[in-house]
């Protein structure tokens, strides 16, 4: 399994585990409900617990196909609404409300889960403060403040593990560059800009020695590492480098033109023939690469190894 897989594969674990304590948790308020023959508020907590668990089921059947997230958006909807209404009708909903910030943080991205919580903290808090009396309103506030906090720190705490996650799967093991998966998903980011702004997105790739390949693994991944480090010195602060699945190196180079480029390939070669670590490690070959605007992103990478396969040959 690639590690961006296995990222995506954790990310899905983290939310069909809440999916189900979620619905566990729904499931207790439903016997409370039942118990204290609250009937109407009781089957709809346990329709909520029985969504969940199906939306947890159908997200691991699903496995690393892209699920829709309409059932998302309907099911904190369906929440939010029955909260908000609901405690005009009865107290007995007030304990619903506790749950819904945990709730959107742990189904939704970190920014689109604030806008959310914000709005529905701000309609939350105006109606309690106009259908409660103040001994009840200190109570329900505090308790909801509580557990906006939690929720907010918790989604905190997992958003950083999530960016060191990312920044681990998404890197080279042996070079520590980037990888092609990131690559081809800040290409598409570049290429974007590029077109927006009318700007130059230029790349350099650099094909490893043919000769490398007769080497011991152990040898091979030195050498390796050994040029990215020496890459890694010659960019500047916008550039970013690559490992391709070929083993070769791709910088992307935006807000450049190929002066850029041949700078940075000179760089590279003067430091690599003042380097006696290695015996051939200044024999690579670079290609230079220029983003045109019919260009996609498998396309300008099919171009850079053609153009590298032949200038090994």
């Amino acid at each position: 399994m690639e590690k961006a897989q296995f990222h995506s594969l954790v990310v899905l674990q983290v939310k069909v585990l809440y999916c189900l304590f979620a619905a566990l948790a729904l499931s207790v308020i439903a016997v409370i409900d039942l118990v204290e023959t609250h009937t109407i508020f009781a089957a709809l907590a346990a329709g909520f617990s029985l969504a969940l668990l199906l939306y947890a089921l159908m997200l691991l059947m699903r496995g690393k196909q892209r699920v829709s997230p309409w059932p998302e958006w309907v099911l904190i909807t369906s929440v939010a609404l029955f909260t908000l209404f609901g405690m005009q009708q009865s107290a007995q909903v007030v304990h619903w409300v506790y749950f819904v910030p945990g709730y959107i943080y742990f189904l939704f991205a970190f920014h689109v889960a604030s806008y959310l919580a914000l709005v529905y903290s701000t309609a939350m808090v105006l109606m309690i403060l106009s259908e409660f009396d103040s001994f009840l309103r200190l109570q329900i506030l505090f308790t909801y403040g509580a557990c906006y906090a939690f929720a907010v720190m918790f989604a905190l705490i997992n958003e950083r593990n999530n960016r060191d996650l990312s920044a681990i799967v998404n890197t080279d093991p042996v070079t520590q560059v980037y990888n092609e998966y990131q690559l081809r998903l800040d290409m598409t980011k570049e290429m974007t800009r590029a077109d927006r702004q009318s700007d130059e997105l230029n790349l350099v790739a650099v094909a490893v020695p043919q000769a490398w390949d007769m080497l011991k693994t152990e040898e091979y991944e030195a050498r390796l590492s050994y040029l990215g480090k020496k890459l890694k010195r010659c960019l500047r602060r916008f550039d970013t480098c690559y490992r391709l699945h070929s083993d070769h190196f791709v910088v992307l180079m935006p807000h450049s033109d190929e002066a850029d480029g041949e700078i940075l390939a000179e760089n590279l070669m003067d430091d690599l023939t003042g380097s006696n670590r290695y015996e051939g490690v200044a024999n690579i070959r670079i290609h230079h690469e220029r983003y045109h605007p019919e260009d996609d992103v498998s396309a300008i990478i099919e171009r850079i190894e053609g153009a590298l396969r032949a200038a090994n040959e």
